[in-house]
Parts: structure tokens; sequence; C-alpha cells
């Protein structure tokens, strides 16, 4: 009887495929949320690369069978997989900046809260818009542009051919800043009707000192904020939609940077 051999070029392919997928799962936005534990992305992580690994095996060279030259290719990978996930991070990141920015205005920044998932002080409507995002990020099936993106790096990125250059940290700068532009662009029409007011409330407690403005500007902003934010809900999957697609753009921007 022959001994079972098990072919090394497949198991190979699978360890690289499985780091790079591994990053991402890591730090993409819907698969690295704080509800998923470790065991939970873990899975997902060898779930998707059992199902990629065939389709990539044809691209992808075979890598160095040795456990120095395999290490390093894997240390790669992973940090490739890692650096597209956070650009996604970030890119998303805006909608919540603009719920923060939002809570401060309307006053909601006074009662802060303590996410479950995150375990970190947040603010009911930074808890709304994250979970809002995540159901935009699935219904426009934004998980699959992930993928998409991270089959099309096995080509654009072959494995180990990543380096860490100057073109690669200008863009993660790039997009850290514009986590600042989205939320500011998604909060200003709220944010300057609630401006405005709070200068008509002040300008009340001038004209007629013998109102309690501070009593009722509080739940009148509250009110107004609200019915902006209820209003507003109509233009935000187009807005999303801009969102997951600087997503997807800013991963291929990524991979040629890499």
């Amino acid at each position: 009887m022959e001994p079972f051999e098990i072919p090394l070029r497949p198991v190979l392919i699978f360890l690289v495929v499985l780091a790079r997928i591994g990053g991402l799962v890591s730090f993409a936005p819907f698969w690295a949320h704080k509800a998923a534990n470790f065991k939970i992305r873990v899975v997902m992580a060898l779930v998707l690369t059992l199902a990629l690994a065939p389709v990539l095996a044809g691209r992808i060279e075979t890598p160095p069978a040795e456990a120095y030259g395999l290490l390093v290719v894997l240390a790669g990978e992973l940090v490739i997989g890692a650096i597209m996930g956070f650009v996604g991070r970030l890119v998303f990141s805006g909608l919540e900046t603009a719920a923060h920015f939002l809570a401060a205005q309307m006053g909601f920044s006074l009662a802060g809260t303590i996410d479950p998932s995150t375990q970190a002080q947040t603010t009911a409507f930074g808890t709304i818009a994250q979970m809002f995002g995540l159901l935009v990020l699935l219904g426009a099936n934004g998980h699959h542009w992930f993928l998409a993106a991270a089959v099309k790096s096995f080509s654009t990125t072959p494995p180990g051919s990543f380096t860490f250059s100057g073109d690669l940290l200008d863009l993660l700068l790039r997009f850290s800043a514009n986590t600042l532009v989205v939320g500011v662009t998604l909060a200003a029409p709220a944010i300057i009707v609630l401006l405005a007011v709070e200068f008509a409330i002040e300008f009340f407690g001038r004209t007629a000192p013998q109102f309690q403005v501070f009593i009722l500007g509080f739940p009148l902003k509250i009110g107004v904020g609200l019915w902006i934010v209820g209003a507003s809900l109509y233009f935000l999957p187009a807005s999303m939609r801009d969102i997951l697609s600087q997503i997807y753009h800013g991963l291929i921007k990524a991979m040629g940077a890499m």
C-alpha cells in the first residue's frame, strides 16, 4: 500500500490566500465588527479561502517551500489584506464621523453611552449610524466589492511582491483625511440648519429675556435635528453608494501603490 501524499503546491497556495483574506477580514467593515469575535473571523476567513483558492490557483505562482521564504511571503500577504481592509474602514468611518458631528450639535453628546460591541464610549447617533451603514453595505453587496478587490489584487500585486512605498503611505494619509471630509459633507445640511436654530434661539433670548430659552431651545434643537435626519434618509442611500464607490476605487489605488 502506497503512502498517502498531499501535494505541496495546493497547500502553499491555500496558505497564501488565507493570509491575504485573513488580513482583509481582520480590518474590513462588517467582517471586522467587534460583535464578531476572533473565532468567527477565523471561520469566515477559512470559508472564503476554501471558496477562492481553487479559483486563484492558476494565477498564483508556487510560493517558496522553505520556512523563511514562506514566512516572509505570508507576512506580506497579511499586510496587503490588512491595508485593503483598513482603507475600506477609513472611508466607511466618515458616516460615523457625521453622526458624531450631529450628536454634538443636537446636544446628544452629553448623554454618552457604552457601545456593547466595541466597549467604547459613543452616542446613540453613532451606534445607529454604524448599524445603518452596515445594513446599507450588505444591501448594496459591498462585501462582494471587497472580495472582488481581493481577487483582483492577486493579479495586480502577486504574492511576494509587496513593498511599502511612499506612494502607499501618501495614499493612506489622504484617505485618513478624507474621513473628516466625508463626515462634514454628510452632516453639513443638518449642521447649517441647527446653527440657524441656535442663532434664532439666541436672538429670541435677547428680545424676550423673560422666556427660558435654554429650556425651550434644547428640545427644539433635538426635534429639528431628528426631523432633518429623517428627511435626509431619502438621500442617504445615494451617499452610501458614493462611499462604497470610493472604497472600491480606494482599494484599487492601494493595490496599485503596493
